[in-house]
């Protein structure tokens, strides 16, 4: 029986990756923070991964035969710069030496576009330099080092959104204020994303550790899209693209490279067959569950 340990199994992607992988016929074992609500098909255990003990106990727990290792600091507004980056790029890294220890066959780490830094176009895997400008993104990146290193898979993502997004990102507040018919004040909106549907993205990263690819790949859509496109997308579906202020704020920092696009064509190679929902039906989707989730209906 192939048994999968994920860690931040009860984080956005978390939550869409557990019913994929038991669909792929994994025994599905979830590691959160704290207790979470049983859900079919699969075993939740408390850990604190910043702690040896904590490692140690959920491996020997369950003895996974794979690893998918999404466990992170991501608060929105927080992440980027937070000290505590070091302290999971440490854990990230002895938690893969600890797997190997105890057999696991296969693991998958999971990256971030940020890795890469400032770039002029489509970030490839082996040949786009990365300068990450972020904490956050250097630590990721110390922490891919070391299990490319050692054989493993490390994926990229990009730009995710859907249900159980935090609530301070992009799609979200913008749902937050139109919805309450407030205002929206945004950048100008010309910086290019590449914006993946969750459920999307949870099919990638299950097609990824079902395979033998090694090494870094970008987990994204491969559909660059501008920010204001996006927003204005979002708006129409409310009718509330009068209440888009573009051109209130001024993008510093990360938010205002005017790039961060992802080459797919590695990617490819181990999704072939794979349907997915897309930009348009994901924004549908995601509006209906915030919409539901303010109603008190989700």
């Amino acid at each position: 029986m192939r048994r999968v340990l994920v860690t931040g199994a009860s984080g956005f992607i978390g939550r869409a990756l557990l019913p994929v992988l038991a669909a792929r016929g994994f025994e599905v074992h979830g590691i959160a923070r704290t207790a979470q609500p049983a859900m079919s098909g699969m075993t939740w255990r408390a850990a604190d991964l910043l702690t040896e003990a904590g490692r140690e106990e959920a491996l020997a727990a369950v003895r996974p035969t794979h690893l998918v290792h999404l466990a992170w600091e991501a608060r929105p507004g927080h992440y980027r710069e937070d000290p505590v980056n070091r302290l999971w790029a440490e854990a990230s890294i002895d938690l893969l030496a600890r797997a190997r220890a105890c057999g696991t066959e296969r693991i998958l780490g999971i990256g971030s576009c940020l890795e890469y830094g400032p770039q002029g176009g489509p970030c490839e895997e082996r040949t786009s330099q990365c300068r990450p400008t972020t904490l956050y993104g250097q630590a990721k990146l110390a922490a891919a080092e070391a299990y490319i290193a050692a054989g493993a898979a490390w994926g990229r993502v990009f730009v995710p959104f859907g249900p159980h997004e935090p609530e301070a990102r992009l799609i979200p507040s913008l749902i937050r204020s139109l919805h309450a018919g407030q205002p929206f004040d945004c950048s100008h909106g010309g910086q290019l994303r590449d914006f993946v549907y969750v459920d999307d993205l949870a099919q990638l990263i299950a097609a990824v550790l079902d395979s033998d690819l090694t090494g870094a790949v970008n987990l994204a859509s491969g559909d660059v899209r501008s920010l204001r496109s996006v927003i204005e997308h979002v708006a129409e579906l409310l009718d509330a693209r009068h209440l888009v202020r573009f051109g209130a704020v001024t993008a510093t920092g990360v938010d205002a490279e005017p790039i961060m696009a992802a080459d797919v064509r590695r990617l490819r190679e181990v999704i072939a067959g794979i349907p997915s929902i897309g930009f348009e039906e994901g924004a549908a989707r995601g509006l209906a569950w915030w919409i539901d989730r303010r109603s008190g209906r989700a």
